[in-house]
């Protein structure tokens, strides 16, 4: 009650009639900010942000001097970028506050005040007086043309005097709306730069993986607090392998055949080996567990990431163990895919290349389970030095292969599941004002927007209609409006005898 008595109490006049604040409400300052905040990003896209400037030099960067004084690598941190970023958000806040209470004090129209200037006469060709015309009127505008009535009193005030009304999603409101959504996107940016962090993990099957961050927010870091474990764990119950099958293209090398092919005067051919087996998806089939229940249960693959707690769950890439047996030697040798291998009695090193395990889905739209197999190559170094591979062939699991004189054969393998994970609260604001944003400014731009002041009145005995309009959006069509006002007057009106006497 203190803290809401003290806003109260607060001068708000007294800030407002300061010449600081008038010069971040203005429109000259918002440009002003938005053009410094491009600049960075410009230069956020011509220098790697988040590398190491070890990596940048060594792969030819220039002016490395003037990036590290600049700390051009982690732009998006340094002190001047978040100063900028932190008034461009207090001058689209002023702006808010300032368009809001222009919206409010603009609610209730004074009819009175306003400086009606027609831009259409239209004759109405009516018999009854003012009053009927101004109801029949009013009510094709209410009913037919489905307007709004922004003006307020009652209605017999109302003939003569000039009546407000509105159809489509008001211009100003819009505007605020669309100065609110980018306040918020602002929110959402230090949310993610205060409270954001992210990290990976790597899942074997069937064991229960606690989950430990090694990074911590920039505001628990602030403070000193390290990393902390998570109140739940994860279990990856299968890692999914998928493969599809790319025969490559069997192109004659003779002129007189590829010229066959391409005439069709000879059926082209495909070949079909190892390499034709390309990946087509990782899924990992996970539990959450908490206490010592399962909470939730998903499989995740690349572009479906799994949600808890706020984190989210990316499938990033996965890992191959191999375990090799040599001739009848009960000790199995383990080694990683894409590492090299040193066997006890072969001239060289062994390097094996992705296991191929899974399903496999074959260019005639059928499937098959994948015998696990990897591509073996040797590696050997010459007197000089210089490494020199030889492929030796498919490692079939439970089948072998003939190294000098020594049978390799695959006897297991396991596949881990490589998660990376994200916990920014900054998120779901960033998502919600960013959707509204671009909803307001779409609405506001494409769509269609009336605002009319009109009055009727008599001129030689036959009734008017004044109008003044407005409008916004490219949908908004002006003379289509005045088409079915005309359409709808012709229908509501009957032919005057000038003759009569009134």
């Amino acid at each position: 009650m203190t803290i809401l008595k003290k806003i109260r109490e607060f001068n708000w006049q007294a800030i407002r009639e300061n010449k600081l604040y008038w010069r971040f409400a203005s429109l000259k300052t918002s440009v002003i900010f938005l053009g410094i905040l491009v600049f960075f990003y410009i230069i956020g896209t011509i220098f790697p942000q988040g590398g190491e400037i070890d990596d940048y030099i060594r792969a030819g960067g220039r002016f490395s001097s003037f990036v590290i004084f600049f700390n051009l690598l982690e732009l998006f941190t340094t002190p001047i970028f978040l100063l900028s970023a932190l008034l461009l958000f207090i001058n689209l806040a002023i702006c808010t506050f300032e368009r809001f209470l222009l919206l409010l004090s603009q609610k209730t129209l004074k009819t009175e005040e306003l400086q009606f200037i027609p831009s259409y006469i239209l004759p109405l060709d009516i018999n009854p007086q003012l009053e009927d015309a101004f109801e029949g009127v009013r009510e094709i505008f209410k009913k037919e043309l489905r307007f709004r009535e922004q003006t307020n009193g009652s209605d017999k005030e109302q003939v003569g005097s000039v009546r407000i009304i509105e159809k489509g999603w008001s211009y100003k409101w819009l505007t605020w709306i669309y100065h609110v959504a980018i306040a918020f996107c602002f929110v959402g940016f230090l949310l993610t730069y205060l409270f954001a962090f992210e990290d990976g993990i790597t899942l074997y099957p069937n064991e229960h993986t606690k989950i430990m961050p090694t990074a911590v927010s920039r505001w628990n870091g602030s403070w000193g607090k390290g990393p902390q474990e998570l109140d739940f764990k994860l279990i990856l119950d299968e890692f999914i392998t998928e493969h599809n099958q790319f025969p490559a293209l069997d192109y004659p090398k003779d002129k007189l055949s590829r010229l066959a092919v391409a005439m069709g005067w000879k059926e082209v051919k495909y070949l079909l080996d190892n390499e034709s087996y390309f990946p087509k998806d990782w899924k990992s089939r996970l539990r959450v567990i908490k206490g010592n229940h399962a909470v939730l249960e998903k499989t995740i693959e690349v572009n479906d990431p799994l949600y808890f707690q706020g984190i989210t769950f990316y499938q990033a890439a996965y890992e191959q163990n191999l375990k090799i047996q040599v001739d009848d030697n009960p000790i199995l040798l383990e080694t990683e895919v894409g590492k090299e291998l040193i066997v006890p009695g072969v001239d060289g090193m062994l390097k094996f290349g992705t296991l191929k395990t899974g399903t496999l889905f074959k260019k005639d739209g059928t499937t098959e389970k994948i015998k696990p197999f990897v591509e073996t190559t040797l590696v050997r170094k010459d007197s000089s030095g210089k490494s020199e591979t030889k492929k030796l062939g498919k490692l079939v699991q439970d089948e072998s292969l003939v190294v000098d004189d020594k049978r390799i054969i695959l006897k297991e393998f396991k596949e881990a599941s490589v998660l990376s994970y994200r916990y920014d609260p900054g998120v779901p604001i960033l998502w919600i004002s960013g959707i509204l944003a671009m909803l307001a400014m779409s609405l506001r731009i494409f769509g269609a927007w009336h605002r009319i002041a009109y009055r009727i009145d008599e001129k030689d005995r036959v009734p008017r209609l004044l109008l003044n309009i407005k409008t916004k959006g490219l949908m908004a069509n002006e003379e289509k409006f005045i088409k079915r006002l005309k359409y709808h007057l012709n229908k509501m009106t009957e032919p005057i005898d000038l003759d009569t006497p009134v």
